[in-house]
């Protein structure tokens, strides 16, 4: 194989030259002493028969055969170590996926600001919801109750990101989507009595009926109304 680091075909030559190589293993050597002339003088200095006196030739197998034994668990042992430092590299990266991408956290209530709840010339509720901690906010829960209460839960990841735009954390919101979403859930009829943003705090009330509302500033109506005079 071309492009392959001569330390890896050194670490093969010794299965090569005793014919314990594979199959594949022995093609991809083959295929690099072809171009290299170190490795194969390397092949050539392990393949010298040095003479032995035949006393020691048995001694010598063994220890031999103890050696081959000691680096075979040694290359186990590095791709042990290898498949353990990956998994590890995957298991933080997961941890970090995780923290950053998992919208788990409420936002605490002193980091949320309600203002300007009023009513629109065409009847609609209108409110303004801040976030004034400078973070974005990822997701918005729904919850609701049969007593006509709907919850508004914003959450964040546990590393939370800086907001982008200022705007979008300062926005004028009616109350139209999430009637729309009690009634699908308690039938048509069912009225929304209350709706609340649900902090890690406490439940901040937005709405309820029976609150007496101001009519919409003139710069709210143009928000929803554009180009009316």
């Amino acid at each position: 194989m071309k492009g392959t680091p001569c330390e890896i075909i050194r670490d093969l030559l010794p299965l090569y030259a005793d014919e314990v190589c594979s199959e594949v293993g022995a093609r991809w050597v083959e295929a690099h002493l072809a171009e290299c002339p170190r490795c194969r003088s390397e092949l050539a200095n392990i393949q010298t028969v040095i003479r032995l006196p035949e006393t020691d030739v048995m001694n010598n197998y063994n220890e031999a055969a103890g050696i081959k034994e000691i680096a075979v668990k040694w290359r186990r042992s590095r791709v042990k170590a290898l498949l353990t430092g990956l998994l590890a590299a995957a298991l933080l990266f997961g941890i970090y996926v995780g923290l950053t991408q998992w919208q788990i956290m409420k936002v605490p209530a002193a980091s949320i600001r309600i203002h300007e709840v009023s009513r629109l010339s065409d009847g609609r509720i209108v409110y303004q919801a801040k976030v004034i901690d400078g973070y974005e906010i990822n997701r918005i829960r729904y919850e609701m109750d049969e007593e006509g209460n709907f919850y508004l839960t914003p959450l964040r990841p546990v590393i939370k990101r800086k907001a982008l735009s200022e705007r979008l954390q300062s926005m004028y919101e009616t109350l139209e989507h999430e009637s729309y979403v009690y009634k699908e859930n308690f039938g048509q009829q069912a009225e929304m009595t209350a709706i609340y943003f649900r902090t890690s705090d406490e439940d901040i009330l937005i709405w309820k009926k029976g609150m007496d509302l101001p009519a919409a500033s003139d710069a709210v109506e143009a928000e929803f109304h554009p180009g009316r005079d």
